[in-house]
């Protein structure tokens, strides 16, 4: 073959080479059906939609009393017992509405009541530890109190009167080398000690 036709031929390729663009990478949706759906693989169990959480269960009974209208009742969130919600018979509240009280005879703990809030409905109950009164601290004894300071007055206590305390009379004892006199003549009175300067 003559040199000609070679380089024809090869200007031809060349330019063919550079004309054309670079491949595009394939998106990473494309083989996404090869790991979801393999016939190798065993598929994940299917995610059971059950029914959404009663809010109502996350409440206990605190209080039930009877009023003209129905009852009054006060619920408390078991999580934060210092919230708590009254409730009355006709007066929704918060969301929560009562449908029934259901007393037990001869047992006031037994009672329940049945509320609704939305389109759920729950019953809420007594719990023994929801009900027990929590001890106060104990209260540090009056002997370890640092007393007052004499000639200071001391803060009131509330729902007491003040009261004074008489003030202490402190009386200077006679110097030993002195010796009274009598007449009623003064006395030198006292100096004070001379300071030397550096």
């Amino acid at each position: 073959m003559k040199p000609a036709p070679r380089i024809i031929l090869s200007l031809l390729v060349l330019t063919g080479w550079a004309a054309a663009e670079v491949p595009e990478t394939p998106a990473v949706t494309k083989y996404r059906n090869l790991w979801t759906d393999s016939p190798f693989t065993s598929k994940p169990p299917p995610v059971e939609s059950g029914p959404p959480d009663n809010p109502i269960g996350d409440y206990a009974l605190l209080g039930v009393s009877p009023i003209p209208s129905g009852y009054r009742v006060t619920i408390v969130e078991k999580k934060n017992p210092e919230e708590r919600i009254v409730l009355e018979s006709d007066k929704p509240k918060e969301g929560f509405k009562i449908l029934a009280v259901i007393r037990k005879a001869g047992d006031p703990l037994g009672t329940t009541v049945r509320l609704a809030t939305g389109a759920m409905t729950g019953t809420v109950s007594f719990e023994d530890k929801l009900l027990e009164i929590k001890a106060p601290p104990p209260q540090q004894a009056a002997a370890k109190a640092p007393p007052g300071i004499p000639g200071q007055p001391q803060p009131a206590v509330p729902g007491q009167s003040p009261q004074r305390q008489p003030r202490p009379r402190v009386v200077p004892p006679p110097a030993p080398n002195q010796t009274p006199q009598q007449g009623g003549a003064a006395q030198p009175a006292p100096q004070r000690p001379q300071l030397r300067r550096r």
